[in-house]
């Protein structure tokens, strides 16, 4: 079975229309000037690839198949249904239903698509209502519709409560940062159970704070701009479940009260139990338990689970940021593991199948950025006998993609920053880009140019060759690094640079658009 990647996906969703923008834009280094330039129309004044202004609450696809459509992504007729013939395979993706209905979008050929629980298999067969199905266990067929297809409903019936465990680990976030923080070693897990019929409990464990714990809550993301933002990594929102706190005037008030008081921290071990706390429906957004439940199951990573202490509280007011908090992750069910078996450093032969979901990092924004819209997907395939390929879909970009590469985390002082969620550091292998003096260079050859973009605007790069980085002194183990890539993908990130983000960063390469890497690809074994 393909197992689920829940992180990051919401992000994904709608790509909507690049925004006007001025042509005007100065030289930023001394060795590039950044000429003005669009993919059709040029700078005009008028949208880029020449779309019309779009009314508000309408997303066009910007698809391969035609440009700006009006139409919607469809099931064929109902869910685990799938096309008797579908067609070839052209790409598999890792990603959610909305995250596969942009790559088919974007992906030349594509027509329809199986999604399966967490990935989907891109076909070029022609699909519409009428199209001959059969019933599948794991999978359903969607297709491209001009027109509003309608499905008959299943019967009403009445419903078991639906209960999942999640949890989080806690530490001191980027956000919660300052000079002088008594409480900046404080970390901590919770264990949470909700049931779509109002049962909520959760067990915290909070070690190495200082200050009396005020309140504990689970929160929504609400907006933002980059990845991050928009999930529960660096996002704000409001809370929407209390746990044990302190109703007393003056402190947190979300007009909810708490379950009850949290536990101090002992004084012997400098930890806080708080087993078995009950929770309590706030309702800031106007969910319901179900609702709540529902959607934290299909978006676990637009919520964060956040703990606020009297000294964090005073450092904020009036705004709570907290002194410690966590993305909430869905906890599976125990299946049969696709974990990687412990491997022999010799087995000079063994390949791994990779992949990356690219947006545009909180690291990479910057007032005015004409590829802010960028998006993508990146597989590889990568073997300890050196043979490194990738495939990188890239969408929503305008100026040229002139570099990708894959880098290794260094340095950091958050677990966000040591992480290839908002680390930097070095490339460690270079796939396609410009050679030419004055473009970025990575330290080696690039085996080729990335592809430009399309008329309709995505550019896909295919099978591209790697190049292994020299390291500080000079070695290039391939083997040792990609047994490390797939033993520790946290500690690396796909990077892609484009020519007006390098011209903004210059000298540093921080790229347009990036994603951490991911083990697993879904395999043809695993089609429909």
């Amino acid at each position: 079975a393909v197992t689920a990647f829940s992180a990051f996906v919401s992000a994904m969703a709608g790509i909507g229309v690049v925004p006007r923008r001025s042509c005007n834009r100065a030289a930023r280094t001394s060795t590039l000037l950044i000429a003005c330039f669009s993919l059709l129309s040029g700078c005009t004044g008028q949208n880029l690839r020449g779309y019309a202004d779009v009314p508000a609450g309408i997303v066009p696809m910007l698809g391969w198949f035609g440009g700006e459509t009006t139409g919607s992504w469809n099931p064929l007729g109902a869910e685990h249904v799938v096309a008797d013939n579908e067609g070839d395979t052209l790409f598999n993706v890792n990603g959610r239903l909305d995250f596969c209905k942009t790559i088919c979008s974007n992906y030349q050929g594509c027509k329809s698509f199986a999604y399966c629980d967490g990935a989907c298999f891109l076909k070029d067969g022609e699909v519409n209502v009428s199209t001959p199905r059969h019933n599948n266990t794991f999978c359903t067929t969607y297709f491209w519709s001009s027109e509003t297809v309608t499905t008959t409903p299943e019967p009403a019936r009445i419903e078991e409560p639906v209960c999942r465990s999640f949890s989080s680990d806690l530490s001191m976030n980027q956000l919660q940062q300052y000079d002088g923080n008594p409480e900046a070693e404080s970390r901590g897990s919770v264990d949470i159970f909700m049931c779509t019929n109002g049962t909520m409990t959760a067990s915290l464990v909070l070690h190495d704070g200082l200050s009396e714990l005020i309140a504990t809550h689970i929160h929504h993301c609400s907006g933002g701009s980059t990845p991050q933002k928009r999930t529960g990594v660096m996002c704000t929102g409001p809370p929407v479940v209390n746990f044990c706190g302190h109703d007393a005037v003056g402190l947190i008030d979300v007009g909810t009260s708490y379950t009850g008081l949290c536990s101090g921290y002992d004084i012997g071990t400098g930890i806080s139990n708080n087993l078995g706390m009950p929770g309590k429906l706030v309702p800031s957004l106007g969910l319901t338990v179900m609702d709540l439940v529902t959607d934290m199951i299909e978006n676990p990573n637009r919520y964060y689970f956040n703990v606020h202490s009297l000294a964090s509280y005073n450092q904020w007011h009036p705004d709570f940021r907290g002194v410690s908090r966590g993305v909430i992750e869905l906890n599976s069910a125990p299946v049969a593991t696709t974990t990687l078996a412990p491997m022999d450093p010799d087995d000079a032969d063994r390949c791994y199948d990779l992949y990356s979901q690219l947006a545009m990092n909180e690291l990479q924004e910057y007032h005015d950025n004409v590829d802010a819209r960028a998006l993508g997907y990146a597989s590889f395939t990568l073997c300890a006998n050196g043979t490194l390929s990738a495939t990188v879909l890239v969408w929503g970009g305008v100026s040229e993609v002139i570099a990708m590469g894959i880098h290794r985390c260094h340095g950091g002082d958050t677990p966000m920053t040591k992480t290839a969620e908002m680390c930097q550091g070095p490339p460690v292998i270079a796939f396609c880009g410009e050679n030419a003096n004055g473009y970025l260079n990575y330290g080696v050859q690039y085996t080729e140019a990335c592809a430009k973009y399309s008329g309709l605007g995505a550019s896909r790069t295919e099978d591209v060759e790697g190049t292994v980085v020299p390291n500080e002194q000079g070695e290039t183990n391939t083997g040792e690094l990609v047994l490390d890539i797939v033993r520790n993908p946290h500690m690396y990130f796909f990077n892609v640079h484009s020519l007006d983000s390098y011209g903004f960063w210059y000298p540093r390469d921080i790229g347009m658009c990036r994603g951490s890497m991911n083990i697993g690809q879904p395999s043809s074994s695993d089609e429909p």
